[in-house]
């Protein structure tokens, strides 16, 4: 029996949802870094504050590339639609399918770009005290105090987005009996066959590991006061 997320406007859908191992690790791993992020934020431990910030930044940027190359359901073309297709999703005129339904797959979009953005902007931040971000002196003071209030007003999107998005799951799993946790457990009814691809996705893992250590050692130190 197959499972599938919700893609038309009926009242019970059933679930026919298949993700590959690769994304549900970065979902997964994503749900852990925005909360050790706030948690070390608010216990001022900006060691992890960074590291996490790092993860994201990674795990982001093979997100995006493993939407292109990935399995069927993971590329950004087999859920990207345009708004004539989105309307039609929201008046229940499309038929069930597998994979992410038109407006969830913007919302991917969305929380993507929020949490790059994020992350990105956190380089360049400084809490004036305990937490220069590794390229914090890479651009003029003026700048990257604007690029800290940015980071700031990012994390107020993220954390009201993530909330949207958790309210739809549970709206979804309850009030329209669509099962769309379970399937990014276990992968559903395709999802843990391409054991392939796992290999190639940590491989564009380790690519951008490597890239972004290889950026940070061209992160400025700060001029001495003598």
């Amino acid at each position: 029996m197959k499972e599938s997320t919700p893609i038309n406007g009926g009242s019970e859908e059933p679930a026919f949802a298949t993700w590959d191992i690769p994304v549900r690790v970065f979902h997964w791993t994503m749900v852990v870094a925005v909360a050790v992020s706030w948690g070390s934020h608010e216990f001022d431990a900006p060691e992890v504050h960074l590291w996490s910030g790092y993860t994201v930044i990674v795990m982001v940027c093979t997100r995006i590339i493993w939407g292109f190359c990935g399995s069927r359901h993971a590329r950004f073309s087999d859920f990207l639609r345009g708004p004539a297709t989105v309307l039609a999703y929201w008046r229940g005129e499309l038929p069930t399918r597998p994979g992410h339904n038109p407006a969830g797959g913007w919302s991917v979009i969305m929380l993507l770009t929020l949490l790059l953005a994020q992350a990105l902007t956190g380089l360049f931040n400084s809490d004036g005290l305990l937490f220069d971000g590794p390229f914090y002196y890479a651009i003029d003071g003026d700048v990257a105090d604007r690029v800290g209030t940015m980071h700031e007003y990012l994390f107020w999107g993220l954390s009201t987005f993530v909330t949207i998005h958790v309210l739809a799951v549970l709206y979804y799993q309850f009030k329209r009996h669509s099962d769309i946790i379970t399937p990014m457990l276990t992968g559903g009814a395709e999802g843990n066959q391409a054991t392939r691809s796992v290999w190639l996705a940590l491989a564009l893992l380790l690519l951008c590991a490597g890239c972004l250590a290889i950026a940070l050692t061209y992160a400025p130190e700060p001029d001495l006061p003598w």
